[in-house]
């Protein structure tokens, strides 16, 4: 397996595993304080950045085992190309889940703690979705 690709992997296993565990601590939502939601949540970012660097460690250190040879990480100008391509769409994805955010805060009455529920997960699902662009580019 490619290492962008197992590092992509890495990444979308610890964004997926973050959002379970804060989905998993947010079931009783709609009853928790907004400083709790907002520790929930917080947890959950910092787990996941911890998360993946974890896996991108152990995954590494699991192909060099299993291959026998260390693979250096090269960028090059297609590297930087599907780069771009993934930025794009995550930051459209974003956005677009931001705006329909607002407009349901503000139109709809859409609770606060809702609207950064729903904030948060919308960022790590363009992450998840622009990573999944990121592998299919690499195939």
């Amino acid at each position: 397996m490619n290492i962008k690709i197992r590092n992509t992997l890495a990444e979308i296993t610890g964004a997926s595993l973050a959002m379970i565990w804060m989905w998993l601590n947010l079931t009783e939502a709609s009853l928790m304080t907004i400083q709790a939601v907002s520790k929930v949540l917080a947890q959950g970012i910092g787990g996941s950045i911890i998360l993946i660097i974890a896996l991108h460690i152990i995954f590494n250190i699991l192909s060099s085992i299993i291959t026998g040879q260390y693979e250096e990480d090269i960028d090059d100008e297609r590297d930087k190309i599907f780069e771009l391509y993934a930025l794009q769409v995550s930051s459209a994805i974003f956005g677009i889940s931001i705006v329909a955010t607002l407009v349901l805060l503000g139109w709809f009455n859409l609770t606060i703690i809702s609207g950064l529920i729903a904030i948060t997960f919308s960022g790590f699902i363009a992450s998840i979705l622009s990573l999944l662009l990121k592998i299919y580019l690499y195939r």
